[in-house]
């Protein structure tokens, strides 16, 4: 535990030391979720009405789509961080060192998403309380605060599978972009943050249940149209937990594998 905090603190340092270096990485990450729920919107005006979509789904789409961009820049933040570190790493020619380094690729793979994870709170409640409770009032408050919390439990289960995934892909065919572009908006998809995930079909919602953050996903959207009670919402979280809990093993084979091909390709200790 305590390596795993030496490596959090050391990758905040990193990380908050370039966002407010870089003033436009701080305003990209304040405006991500409003631009992406305007986007949302705005296809879903032109397609329809927002009349269909309330008596459809059960609330407004304002709140639904922006709670639904909130988690996807929460989560998927996880991806782009593990994937994109070793791809930088390799450029920057600091890989070398990463691999001969005696720390756990483990530990430092699991702490790499944490720093962009802790500014997506604070981007909740910049962005989420607000508008929840000016829409609903305090039972709006709530809900937002629970899918907040929801978002926390998100982005933890989602880091073995991200690093799984991602350290095994760059183990078969070397750090790339492409591989990051792929993966992306598979996990998209799977997660179903834009859509009710209880309506898809019985087999297509058991296969992407299997991703943990897609029940975490489902425990939001569940929370913001008020749909199921609160005993009805600890089983997909504790689905999520479990499932977290079992990528561990695939976690800890996909980083040692990626380590020993580095390792073959010459790099030395």
């Amino acid at each position: 535990m305590r390596e795993l905090l030496r490596h959090i603190r050391a990758e905040m340092l990193l990380v908050y030391a370039e966002v407010f270096r870089r003033k436009s990485i701080l305003a990209m990450s304040i405006l991500w979720p409003y631009v992406m729920t305007a986007f949302m919107l705005t296809l879903g005006y032109v397609a329809g009405s927002p009349e269909v979509f309330l008596r459809k789904v059960g609330t407004s789409p304002v709140l639904f789509l922006a709670t639904a961009s909130y988690i996807l820049f929460s989560t998927l933040a996880v991806v782009d961080d593990v994937m994109w570190r070793p791809v930088y790493d390799e450029n920057a020619g600091t890989l070398p060192y990463v691999i001969s380094s005696p720390t756990s690729t483990v530990m430092r793979y699991a702490a790499i998403p944490i720093p962009r994870f802790t500014l997506s709170l604070v981007l909740g409640a910049t962005f989420l309380l607000p508008l929840f409770a000016v829409q609903e009032g305090l039972d709006g408050l709530l809900s937002a605060m629970i899918v907040v919390a929801v978002s926390v439990v998100a982005t933890l289960t989602f880091i073995p599978v991200a690093v799984a995934v991602g350290l095994g892909l760059y183990s078969l065919g070397g750090e790339s972009w492409r591989a990051i572009n792929v993966v992306r908006p598979l996990f998209l998809v799977a997660m179903g943050v834009y859509y009710p995930r209880w309506m898809l079909s019985k087999i297509v919602y058991l296969l992407t249940a299997l991703l943990p953050p897609a029940n975490c996903v489902e425990i939001a959207q569940r929370v913001v149209v008020k749909l199921g009670e609160f005993n009805e919402l600890l089983f997909p979280l504790a689905l999520a937990v479990v499932l977290a809990i079992t990528q561990l093993y695939p976690m800890g084979r996909s980083a040692r594998k990626w380590e020993i091909t580095k390792l073959r390709e010459g790099v030395r200790i």
